[in-house]
């Protein structure tokens, strides 16, 4: 519960542009480029692990208050990503 709750460690700028989007597949596929376990993920997005599974199974989508850290995880690095899990 203390990763649900933590801030987001993903810096994200809050902007005016448009709509976010999600694509389980593409988040998945995200997320194994840069070798994170789906715990790991979840502490960079301030989400559970399980919730970032159910996200990439399609048994459920992501809330609107996630879509601005999921997209800046798209821009992350390996090296980057790892450093923030420190």
């Amino acid at each position: 519960k203390a990763a649900q709750k933590a801030a987001p460690a993903v810096a994200v700028a809050e902007t005016e542009g448009p709509a976010l989007r999600f694509s389980a597949k593409g988040f998945a596929s995200q997320r194994k480029r840069l070798g994170l376990s789906a715990a790991d993920c979840g502490v960079l997005l301030g989400a559970s692990g399980l919730s970032v599974y159910k996200w990439e199974s399609g048994q459920s989508r992501p809330r609107a208050k996630f879509l601005p850290a999921i997209a800046a995880f798209r821009s992350l690095g390996k090296k980057e990503a790892a450093s923030r899990l420190e």
